[in-house]
């Protein structure tokens, strides 16, 4: 499981906003508003902010994508993300450099 710090550029792997993941109160009390948006796939994020929660995971503040429920700002939960160094390099075939056919 990556830790995370202020600064890190990140991409979320889990997209589903559907229901949180660890609720820590009843959710039924308020709806939760996306400022900012969603998640997007593929997506880089950076880290503004990181809280340690009481269950030993942390939650990210991310610029400009926020959660608000109630009157509460509350993070994203880290298990949603991984660090964008450590997603799998891929470069798309129209970035790929292409060799010169050699000519007989």
């Amino acid at each position: 499981m990556d830790r995370f710090s202020p600064g890190d550029r990140v991409v979320a792997i889990n997209i589903d906003i559907s229901a949180p993941i660890h609720p820590d109160r009843d959710c039924s009390l308020h709806p939760f508003r996306f400022l900012g948006g969603t998640l997007r796939r593929g997506q880089v994020y950076h880290v503004e902010e990181v809280q340690n929660m009481a269950n030993g995971m942390q939650g990210l503040f991310l610029t400009g994508l926020s959660i608000a429920w109630g009157d509460l700002d509350i993070p994203w939960y880290s298990s949603r993300f991984r660090k964008a160094a450590t997603i799998r390099n891929h470069t798309t075939k129209s970035r790929r450099s292409r060799l010169p056919l050699l000519s007989h």
